[in-house]
């Protein structure tokens, strides 16, 4: 299937251009029974216990920027999550549903969040998936962002990896890999000694939000991907980015389960953004990316005066004290990862050069996951 055959996204982390999200993380059994969004007029006004089509409307579960989700039941059914989406972004729902339709025709339900059916009710644009259970987003949060244990961590990395590899093989780049967007079916409450900790019953996990997935040969926006997981060579707009940028999308959510907190701990400031990832992995944008960069940050890159192969600048009046500060006193990576062979898994996928950056498959053979 072509892409041209496929296609007719709690902004915790902002995008610098919003896009459509069909994210099922709030698809729990918590909810209200009606509406409590405070732009409750854009979206589809729900009655509790009445019937879009063969499915009756059981509770509201949440409010997003593109659309509401309820939790419904099919007579004779089980319970279902329904998406519906704000009539000025059904065309981008519509390219979601196309590739989940794709993927699970393919039999990739397993591994990417199940589409059951979409379909038009009285104008507007509805999407009905399985229900799924907490994020890893929550997960983190629920242990009070202390890092969760090694296996684990493990686990799903190289679910992460098997899974998002699946896409890159299919031309397909997922673009917007974050903690949010990772699933698990249940959590259960356990309790070690005098150490209180949440973990999932089932391991397993599913991939949501397509809503930005990109095939090779489809027009590449300049900016993808939440700023903290965002791939250098995005931000620098210095090259068409590839496959390569979940890569290291990937490997931010694998320190982030390692520390508990985010690896890039920045929001807006794109000059900070950079200089953290130069001190975080000890390394120096390359020559052909300094030389190639766009938009605001080029202005800081001198590719003529170099000073220990360094060519950028970020200092040169586009920084705060505080944010001065908050560079010179961040951990590198391998003084965060105290774990050898994940701290080596890590730098190789953390390669700010995305030619030298590792793939999905070549991360999963690595040793950290024979051990």
């Amino acid at each position: 299937m072509s892409s041209k055959e496929s296609r007719k996204r709690s902004n915790r982390r902002s995008h610098k251009k919003p896009k459509y999200s069909t994210s099922t993380s709030s698809i729990t059994d918590e909810g209200s029974n009606g509406s409590s969004s405070s732009d409750d007029y854009k979206h589809y006004k729900f009655r509790k216990g009445e019937y879009i089509k063969e499915y009756k409307v059981r509770r509201h579960i949440s409010d997003g920027t593109f659309g509401r989700v309820l939790k419904v039941r099919r007579k004779n059914s089980k319970s279902y999550a329904m998406k519906i989406v704000r009539s000025n972004h059904a065309d981008s729902a519509q390219q979601e549903a196309d590739i989940l339709f794709y993927l699970k025709k393919k039999e990739l339900n397993r591994y990417f969040v199940e589409i059951i059916e979409s379909f038009y009710h009285r104008g507007y644009y509805c999407m009905v998936f399985e229900r799924l259970g907490p994020s890893l987003y929550d997960l983190l949060r629920m242990n009070q962002n202390r890092g969760i244990p090694m296996n684990l961590i493990r686990c799903i990395s190289r679910q992460l990896l098997k899974y998002i590899g699946i896409l890159h093989n299919l031309k397909l780049t997922h673009t917007d890999l974050k903690p949010e967007n990772i699933l698990f079916s249940r959590i259960r409450y356990l309790q070690k000694g005098q150490n209180e900790m949440y973990l999932p019953q089932d391991h397993r996990i599913k991939i949501i939000d397509l809503g930005g997935a990109v095939f090779d040969d489809e027009d590449h926006n300049c900016i993808i991907n939440t700023r903290q997981y965002r791939a250098p060579e995005v931000q620098l707009q210095c090259c068409k980015w590839d496959q390569k940028s979940d890569v290291w999308g990937i490997a931010c959510i694998m320190v982030e389960m390692y520390t508990g907190h985010l690896l890039f701990q920045t929001r807006k400031n794109e000059f900070e953004h950079m200089a953290l990832v130069e001190k975080i992995t000890e390394q120096n944008f390359p020559y052909w990316m300094a030389n190639n960069v766009k938009g605001s940050l080029k202005h800081f890159f001198n590719t003529k005066n170099v000073t220990n192969g360094k060519y950028y600048f970020w200092l040169q009046g586009s920084s705060s004290k505080e944010s001065q500060l908050k560079v010179k006193n961040q951990q590198t990576l391998k003084e965060m990862i105290l774990d050898p062979l994940l701290r080596d898994l890590l730098q190789k996928m953390l390669e700010i050069d995305p030619n030298k950056r590792i793939s999905c498959q070549e991360a999963l053979n690595h040793k950290f996951f024979s051990n």
